[in-house]
């Protein structure tokens, strides 16, 4: 009876164990998916802003100069 005790201790931390590693590695991976987000956020920024000079440009150009 006793060795039966300590195997289901040892099932259960070796399950512990998997459970901890596996939200360890969630974990790791959830921190780095905001720099990849971040790097897209700020090149949309950008190709966004080179839109928007570029109309203005295209619309001043229409205009008379002084």
């Amino acid at each position: 009876m006793e060795n039966a005790t300590k195997a289901l201790l040892i099932a259960a931390a070796v399950l512990i164990a998997i459970v901890l590693i596996a939200l360890g590695v969630r974990l790791i991976s959830a921190a780095n998916d905001p720099s990849s987000q971040a790097g897209t956020v700020a090149n949309q920024l950008d190709s966004t802003t080179k839109t928007q000079v570029n109309v203005v440009q295209n619309s001043l150009s229409g205009l008379p100069t002084k």
